[in-house]
């Protein structure tokens, strides 16, 4: 965590009534943030390059969420900077959950994502130079321990102290920790907003974990 950002407590009071003002957003949701080592953010073009494995994907000019396509075998993904980061949401995706996207778009970078469905299934993972480092369920935050919890000690431990009086809101405790890790928020305002999106087919490239790039 960095000092000169919002207290944890601060920003999980924005998540929680983000969640509220957006009831949507609980269902199901990808919101993933990646942040190249030399801070200079990935085009949009590479970020459907790294999310696709080399698969067929297409890059849209700028839409709201509301009008992206939900067709059978399209899966789209809203991709924009945010500073030096890239901040790509999916509603009702899964995408940037999967270990091989993450292990790509996190060469030469970081990433925190956080991803839930309808099921209950769920995923935190953070991953850095090519390689997954963390997957945990963020609804079972009490059962963390071992090297997952201890690469990003401070962040999910702020997590764990925050639900400690608040078990019931993992999803916006889930969501601090990516903002904690990245120093990028969401917000209704950009949720409400056009931006350039990629389309995937599924299924993207699947790659075998090699030296630098697995988990």
């Amino acid at each position: 965590m960095n000092d000169d950002r919002p207290a944890p407590a601060e920003i999980f009071s924005h998540y929680r009534k983000l969640l509220r003002e957006e009831p949507w957003l609980e269902v199901a949701m990808c919101w993933t943030v990646v942040v190249p080592h030399d801070h200079r953010p990935f085009s949009v073009a590479d970020i459907g390059f790294r999310v696709s494995g080399g698969t067929r994907h297409e890059v849209h000019e700028a839409a709201p969420l509301e009008a992206l396509p939900y067709d059978d075998g399209v899966h789209p993904m809203a991709v924009e900077p945010a500073g030096s980061a890239v901040m790509l949401f999916e509603n009702n995706g899964f995408l940037g959950s999967l270990p091989e996207v993450l292990r790509r778009l996190s060469r030469d970078g970081r990433v925190c994502s956080v991803y839930w469905n309808v099921e209950g299934d769920n995923r935190l993972s953070y991953a850095a130079d090519g390689r997954v480092l963390v997957g945990l369920d963020a609804m079972f935050w009490d059962e963390w321990a071992g090297a997952d919890f201890a690469v990003l000690e401070p962040e999910l431990r702020a997590m764990t102290e925050l639900l400690s009086g608040d078990e019931d809101d993992w999803q916006a405790a889930a969501m601090t920790v990516v903002e904690l890790v990245t120093g990028v928020r969401l917000t209704g305002e950009w949720l409400s907003g056009a931006h350039p999106y990629l389309t995937f087919q599924w299924p993207v490239a699947v790659e075998a974990a090699g030296p630098g790039t697995g988990a």
